[in-house]
């Protein structure tokens, strides 16, 4: 930890702390319902959700939209991911969705179907609309 409380991610030992930071994290969002534009415990989307969690999780300050959080941080392969990277999908033509890897194969984002969930990145879905990784941390 670096000393303005910034978490800085290098080995397995830190990503079990930010793995922990993320679950307390959905501890204390789970079920809040998605809400386009949202950014409360009344309805959020996916890069509010992003956002919030960077900032008061791990003192990191994020843009509020996806396409701006497109491009923060490092390009990592698909094949190097690491606990608290950011996934980003293609939803649909112009559309974007964004969450945090957890490890396992698992991720934490605001699910537009049921709120701030856990999903499996080898659900059919998000295996097909897939896009990239950006390392923030």
């Amino acid at each position: 930890m670096l000393e303005d409380g910034t978490i800085f991610v290098g080995d397995a030992a830190d990503r079990g702390v930010v793995q922990q930071a993320l679950l307390t994290q959905f501890r204390e969002w789970r079920g809040t319902p998605y809400r386009l534009g949202g950014n409360s415990r009344n309805g959020i989307d996916c890069s509010a959700f992003v956002q919030q969690t960077l900032d008061t999780q791990f003192n990191i300050k994020a843009p509020r939209t996806t396409a701006q959080q497109a491009n923060m941080g490092d390009d990592v392969p698909r094949d190097a991911l690491k606990v608290g990277d950011l996934l980003f999908f293609r939803t649909g033509y112009s559309t974007r969705h964004v969450g945090f890897y957890l490890g396992g194969g698992q991720f934490l984002h605001a699910s537009t179907k049921v709120g701030v969930t856990i999903s499996r990145l080898d659900d059919l879905y998000w295996r097909k609309t897939f896009w990239k990784v950006r390392r923030v941390m």
